[in-house]
Formats: structure tokens, C-alpha cells, sequence
């Protein structure tokens, strides 16, 4: 499941092209206070040598992982940073950034410091605050806003909130989150997204269709399965399949995987596709035909991720009004915790964006860690009795690797993230969209770069108006091979907009074939956002550990997850990758369980 920061001036929650020039080009007086030389920076700030041509094109620096945040984090995976007690070296690298540099002491304390302004760092800032209202929280978020990939784009000549990645939301399952909902004043029930939820283009592209067809399935898992133009097998196959996807969920398949039934576990040994083959005994087709779903909810193709996983997602997409939204998708969520997190007058977070931490250092024979980071190109230390690490996978693994045993360096080498491109393709009337009947979420098969699109302005109540200004939000995918990942995560970087702008236009002129629409005349414009460690890929054998214990059923603690993201010393971890899938309930359910660690022992 798809998996927000200060606005500043009403604009989009990421940053223009003049806000991104302006952080780079800081004049001179930053040196005077030891910082990193500016000129130094700017000349890489689109990534340069270092990760190809990011571009210029503010179409593609409206949000995801934009340069300002990714060159600094590239100095700690690039392992050209040395710390000594009161200053940071760089070693030359594929930037013009070297040398010695100071570490300015902050000279203050926390209680806790959340790495990271995602869902998981809110949920972990949330919950410790519900438990010690008045404890000293400190929030760094590398980007320059709060969401991670909960985030939104506002700005012209988007007619709304649109995301730039998470799209929707399960209805609770637990009390926990039902709890958290209602703290954050979240009407789920008001905001279901209403029927038709998923409708297929199929063509001569899709797998297994019927020779000749080409036209568009409209609620294709409800009322247009049986109008599905397969094989009688196949039709009898996926209805088949979904009743016993709905089965296993409301049996506890369910997400977060450790507050499923451990009665199914064996199904996170196997893929979906071959849960779908050789359990359920269906055509092949099926998986080939659930990739375009997998594709945007894991980062990877029905043969590459595990069938408890997916079969989890599925029930919820199954299940008539059990998912939600809001215009701009997941994004209000984080704006309703930013909310929460503002009125605590007693002790409300200090947030710190533009922050990328590069050090982690628990103080040996005592309580608490010190923590660098680099902000405003200067070096910084901050202490705390606890750290949250709430980053990405990739940034907690760097961060904590120089304190990794053997075992948990192994655990983390296990833990891959797949990377994706999203886009938001603004149109000037919704028109097309009825014309044809689509509904919130449409996938194809056959495109270049983008599988799937949603609705941003679904829930919002004018759906039904044709012609409102609306907003089309586009998600990739990646099929690549997990020793693939790092050459897909280049590919990402240098694929030029352009090219991205092709394939929408190509992609469009298909979708819409039957409607009124003319692409030049109907689209206001088109952003990219490029998410390179985004989307957590939990493949078989991964979610829970192939060691059976004494007396059947497998080892959930024994998981690469569990033992990477285990308590080290004054540090816990919050994250997707945590707790084993990406989506909001997973990176709540971390932020949860890693505040409860932090609050353990705690006076």
C-alpha cells in the first residue's frame, strides 16, 4: 500500500527550483561558522558524476528523493567519512567536497531523537509523547519536509493536493490504530473510497486476453470479473483465488505480519505466484496478471514477493469499503500528526529539516547516544537518552554498521528496497475520466515506465462533476532482480524527463482511447518524482525466518528484519523494512513498537 511537511507560503510541500538553488548557492558566510564550502556543493547539487543527471527541470524537483538530500547521504554509503572527536574528514570522491571540517556542539539534550520524518519517525514521536508527554523530543528529517513517502504536491497547475507517492490506506484492524486514527481525528468511514476501486485496460498486452480485445474492465474484481475477457478457466481461476485471498484475511493474513496468525506463516516461504499456481492450482496467467498490482505495492513482479505479503494487501483491496483516502492520498495523515504534534504545548517536538544524520555514538559505560548531523552545510552533534532510527533502510543500515555485530550486518544485507518513479499528469477537466467510467485506481499492462493511476481528488466529493480540474497520479514499478536493484536505482537517476513525458503521452493515448482527450489540449502539465529506496521489497523466505522452532511453525524473531532492527544499546528502529511491508499500517506499527523500546528502562 502505497506507501507532510511545513508548507512554506502556501506552495508544495517539496521545493522549487529557486528554494533548491538558493540551499546550495549560501554565500560565504557559512564558511566563517566552519562549514562546508558552498561553491564546493554547488557544483554537484544535481548529482553530477556522482548519480548522473538528476536534472535540472523543476518538473522533477518538486519532490521524492531529490539531489540536496541524496548527495549528502551518498558521502556515509560511499564510506568517504571519517569522525574524530571534534571535526568530520571527507575523502575526495566524484564530488569536489574534501577535507576537514568542525563539528559544532549544539550543547543541548533530549529524551529521544527520531531519525527521520516519515510515518514511522511521526508514529515513534506520537506514541512516545502519548506515554511521556513531557519528554524532549528532537525530529531530523533529511528532506526538506516532513512525509517521506507520505508527501503531497500543491503547487500550480496542480488544482489540488496530490501525492508523490503513498495513494491510500487499510481500514484499522487493530484497536491500536483504530486508537491512533481517533487521536488524530481520522473519519476512515467517511473517507472509504467508493466503488468502482479497480478497473484493468486490456489489450493485446495483457496476459492471456482474449485475441482481438481492447478496451478497458471497469471494477474489474467486483462487478466486471465475470465481463473479463480470459479463458472460462482463468475468469473461474482468479474468482476462485479471491475468495480464497478474502479467506486467508479475514483468518489473520493480515498486515502488519507480526499481528497476523502464525498458523500461516508458511505462506511467507513461497511467491505469490507460485501460492496462486501450485497451491490454488490456477492458470499461470493469474500471476503475470497480479504483477501489475505487486509492481506498485512491493516494488516487484508476483514471482518476487511473498505470498503472505501480498495475499495481505489483497484481502484489503478485495474487501468491499476497507480501504480510504484523502485528496493528496497518504499525506494528510502526516499533516494530522505534524498537527497532534504542534498542539502539545508542553513539550512540542523540535523538527529539523534539510538535517541528514551521519553519526551514531551511544557513550561507552553509559546511558544515551551523541548523534552528527549536517544542516546548512555545517557538521553538528546533539546528545540523547535514546535514538529512533526511523530512516530508510539503506540510511539505518550505514548509520548503525560501524556498531553491527556479524549477524546483523547480515540481516541488513538482506533487506532490499526497489526504487520508483511517480508522476501527477494535471488535467483541466475530468471529462475523459467519466466519459469512460473509470473509477479510483486504473492499471495496464504493456507501458514503458508507469503501470497504474489514481484519482487524487477521489475522495473529495466532486467526483462526479466532469468538469472539475483534476489530477492523474502515476506509479512505475520494478521487475529488476534483487542483485538488479543498484543498476535499476541508476537507471531511475538518468532517465531523462523527457522520456518519462513519452511515455505518459503514450500510456495516455492509449488509456483514453474512446473519450474526448487530446493530450496537448487536456494536460495542464506533469511532474516526476524519483524514489530510488522507496519501496521495500519483502521477497519469499524474507518475512519470517525458514528456521522451524522446536515443535513446528517458524522463527519470527530468527527474521533478517528482526534481527537488523533489534534494540543496540540506546538505539531502536522504526521503518517499513521493520516491520516487513510498505505501507502506512506497517510503518505505524514500527514507529509503535519502536517507541515502546525506547520507553523500556527509561526513568
Amino acid at each position: 500500500m502505497n506507501p507532510t511537511p511545513a508548507r512554506r507560503g502556501g506552495r508544495t510541500d517539496g521545493i522549487t527550483r529557486r528554494d533548491f538553488v538558493n540551499g546550495l548557492l549560501v554565500d560565504g558566510l557559512v564558511m566563517s561558522a566552519g562549514g562546508v564550502p558552498a561553491r564546493a556543493l554547488a557544483g554537484v547539487g544535481t548529482g553530477g558524476a556522482c548519480d548522473g543527471p538528476i536534472g535540472l527541470d523543476s518538473r522533477v524537483l518538486r519532490g521524492g528523493n531529490l539531489p540536496s538530500t541524496f548527495l549528502v547521504s551518498h558521502w556515509l554509503r560511499d564510506r568517504r567519512l571519517g569522525f574524530q572527536k571534534n571535526a568530520v574528514t571527507i575523502a575526495p570522491g566524484c564530488d569536489d567536497v574534501s577535507g576537514s571540517f568542525p563539528i559544532v556542539e549544539s550543547g543541548e539534550g533530549f529524551d529521544a531523537i527520531i531519525v527521520g520524518g516519515g510515518l514511522a519517525g511521526l508514529s515513534a514521536a506520537f506514541h512516545l509523547l502519548r506515554e511521556r508527554p513531557s519528554a524532549r523530543l528532537l525530529i531530523l528529517e533529511a528532506g526538506p519536509s516532513l512525509g517521506g513517502n507520505a508527501g503531497r504536491d500543491e503547487a500550480a497547475p496542480l488544482s489540488g493536493p496530490a501525492a508523490t507517492a503513498g495513494a491510500y490506506c487499510a481500514a484499522p484492524a487493530s484497536d491500536w490504530l483504530a486508537e491512533v486514527y481517533r487521536a488524530l481525528g481520522v473519519d476512515w468511514d467517511a473517507n472509504l473510497v467508493e466503488d468502482p476501486v479497480d478497473s484493468f485496460y486490456l489489450d493485446e498486452t495483457a496476459p492471456g486476453v482474449a485475441p482481438g480485445y481492447r478496451g478497458w474492465n471497469i471494477d474489474t474484481f467486483e462487478k466486471g470479473l465475470s465481463r473479463l475477457p480470459f479463458a472460462p478457466k482463468v475468469v473461474a481461476d482468479l474468482e476462485r483465488a479471491r475468495r480464497a485471498i478474502l479467506l486467508l484475511g479475514d483468518a489473520g493474513v493480515t498486515d502488519p505480519a507480526d499481528e497476523s496468525e502464525r498458523e500461516h506463516d508458511a505462506l511467507s516461504m513461497v511467491s505469490l505466484a507460485h501460492y496462486l499456481q501450485t497451491t490454488l492450482g490456477c492458470d499461470p496467467v493469474l500471476g503475470e496478471f497480479f504483477t501489475a498490482y505487486t509492481l506498485t505495492a512491493f516494488g516487484g513482479t508476483a514471482a518476487q514477493v511473498n505470498a503472505h505479503s501480498a495475499i495481505g494487501f489483497l484481502a484489503s483491496e478485495f474487501r468491499r469499503h476497507a480501504i480510504f483516502t484523502f485528496p493528496g492520498g497518504t499525506s494528510e495523515l502526516a499533516r494530522r500528526f505534524q498537527g497532534w504534534l504542534g498542539a502539545k504545548a508542553n513539550a512540542t517536538p523540535r523538527i529539523e529539516s534539510n538535517a541528514t544524520v551521519l553519526q551514531i555514538d551511544p557513550h561507552a559505560g553509559q546511558k544515551g547516544a551523541s548523534l552528527v548531523y549536517f544542516q546548512d552545510n555545517v557538521f553538528r552533534r546533539v546528545e540523547a537518552r535514546r535514538i529512533v532510527v526511523a530512516a530508510s533502510a539503506q540510511s539505518a543500515r550505514r548509520l548503525v554498521e560501524p556498531l553491527a555485530d556479524p549477524a546483523r550486518q547480515e540481516a541488513w544485507s538482506r533487506i532490499h528496497a526497489a526504487p520508483i518513479v511517480v508522476a501527477n499528469v494535471a488535467l483541466r477537466r475530468a471529462a475523459p475520466l467519466l466519459q469512460l467510467g473509470l473509477g479510483f485506481s486504473q492499471s495496464w499492462f504493456g507501458g514503458r515506465h508507469f503501470v497504474n493511476f489514481t484519482v487524487a481528488d477521489w475522495a473529495g466529493g466532486r467526483r462526479a462533476d466532469p468538469e472539475r480540474a483534476t489530477t492523474l497520479t502515476f506509479y512505475g514499478g520494478c521487475s529488476a532482480e534483487l542483485d538488479a536493484l543498484a543498476e535499476a536505482r541508476m537507471a531511475l537517476l538518468h532517465t531523462p524527463f523527457a522520456d518519462y513525458e513519452a511515455s505518459l503521452r503514450s500510456d495516455l493515448a492509449r488509456l483514453m482511447r474512446g473519450a474526448d482527450f487530446d493530450f496537448d489540449r487536456d494536460v495542464a502539465g506533469l511532474f516526476v518524482y524519483r524514489w530510488g529506496h522507496s519501496m521495500l521489497r519483502p521477497p519469499p523466505n524474507w518475512l519470517f525466518e525458514a528456521t522451524a522452532k522446536p515443535g513446528g511453525g517458524l522463527d519470527r524473531a530468527a527474521a533478517p528484519r528482526h534481527i537488523a532492527c533489534a534494540p543496540l544499546g540506546p538505539i531502536v528502529f522504526a521503518g517499513q523494512h521493520a516491520q516487513g511491508a510498505p505501507s502506512v499500517e506497517s510503518a505505524l506499527a514500527s514507529g509503535r513498537r519502536a517507541a515502546l523500546q525506547a520507553l523500556e528502562g527509561a526513568p
